[in-house]
């Protein structure tokens, strides 16, 4: 009996650890620019925490700012003070993610679609989709990160955070059954079923 509560619990594990591993490194993404007045010396120490995560340029940012709204950190008459503050031209001032809009996207789609997985596939799957849907999910961020890498043209934080999201939902998919390969070894049915049904 104690192997069998021991091999429940296993099965678990690896969408436990990456959910773990979500939850503290996302969420402070998103509470960190609301203790940008309250909270000042919280506030820099989370941005400096994340300096090494995202190049964190204001321009490819998205601010909180203090009528409520979130947008742009560079939007028409923003003076940009610092690397994490910037103030418009009406004297509102706005608090930087501490990670820029394509970043936001891809951690926050990350949670999101492992939120999304227990519902979509067995928590203890061991079987990643076919690697193509990942390509195929790569390609608006590469064709967006690309073509303004080269000069061809400016990214929009619009088009940062759509290319960031469709990157960032699949993510999950692939590294929850991964991890749970490690932890709980080879999938034996599936290894079975496989045998079985060659000639």
């Amino acid at each position: 009996m104690p192997d069998l509560i021991k091999m429940d619990m296993r099965k678990y594990l690896g969408y436990v650890l990456y959910m773990a591993l979500m939850l503290v490194f996302v969420v402070p993404i998103f509470i960190t620019p609301l203790l940008g007045q309250p909270y000042p010396q919280l506030f820099q120490t989370l941005q400096a925490l994340y300096a090494p995560a995202c190049h964190q340029l204001a321009e490819r940012s998205i601010c909180y700012f203090q009528d409520g709204t979130i947008g742009d950190c560079n939007r028409d008459n923003v003076a940009v003070i610092g690397r994490q503050q910037v103030v418009d031209d009406h004297g509102i001032l706005g608090y930087k993610f501490p990670v820029c809009a394509r970043d936001v996207a891809i951690y926050g789609a990350m949670l999101l679609g492992a939120l999304l997985f227990p519902f979509m596939r067995r928590i203890d799957d061991r079987i990643a989709p076919p690697l193509i849907y990942f390509i195929i999910a790569l390609i608006p961020i590469g064709i967006d990160g690309g073509t303004q890498l080269i000069g061809l043209r400016t990214s929009t934080n619009e088009l940062r955070l759509i290319t960031g999201f469709i990157a960032g939902i699949v993510i999950p998919f692939y590294v929850i059954p991964i991890l749970n390969m490690f932890i709980i070894g080879p999938d034996k049915n599936r290894d079975k079923k496989q045998k079985s049904s060659q000639p």
